[in-house]
């Protein structure tokens, strides 16, 4: 079950414990290592919670209009967070701009698909300008192969590019509406 980083942005969070709103997800921790989501932050709401960070193995479930977290006591504060997975900095994939190993500037990172349970980045919404999106609309790459993220750019093996132009768009089909 795929989701795209922009549809989960502005989500309520809601505890199953007692079914009240605890916050609203602002942001998600990505990490270059893992190629994957580590947790989603959270604006806290008049809910009176310690920490603002959502570790994805507290999440019950991830809709179309909420998410739901098992118990508001398991948030963590960003700084024992940080601290506890070694984090230097948050690295947003959105706006690096997309090479391949043979030097083809395929675009800009528009939006992150992940798969919540695992947490693992499935690929990435390509944007290589307004007229062509708006001509041709935007390109899903697949993240498989060899893949560098760095601060600026991200560097793909030519394979997810042909999978990505084969199909008319990589991981659409599996993409949830």
């Amino acid at each position: 079950m795929l989701k795209k980083y922009s549809g989960v942005l502005g989500l309520p969070v809601i505890s199953a414990r007692d079914g009240l709103k605890i916050g609203t997800v602002k942001d998600m921790v990505f990490s270059a290592d893992n190629k994957g989501i580590l947790a989603f932050l959270m604006e806290k709401g008049s809910y009176a919670v310690k920490g603002n960070v959502i570790l994805l193995r507290s999440i019950i479930s991830l809709g179309n209009d909420a998410v739901i977290v098992d118990d508001p006591a398991n948030l963590l504060e960003y700084r024992r967070f940080k601290k506890l997975y070694q984090l230097q900095e948050r690295k947003n994939l959105r706006g690096l701009k997309i090479f391949t190993h043979t030097g083809e500037d395929l675009g800009v990172v528009q939006d992150v698909l992940f798969d919540y349970r695992t947490g693992k980045v499935e690929g990435v919404q390509v944007s290589d300008g307004l007229v062509q999106d708006i001509i041709m609309g935007r390109n899903i790459l697949p993240f498989f192969g060899k893949i560098e993220i760095g601060n600026s750019n991200i560097l793909v093996e030519n394979e997810a590019v042909e999978e990505m132009m084969s199909t008319g768009g990589g991981l659409k089909s599996r993409l949830e509406t």
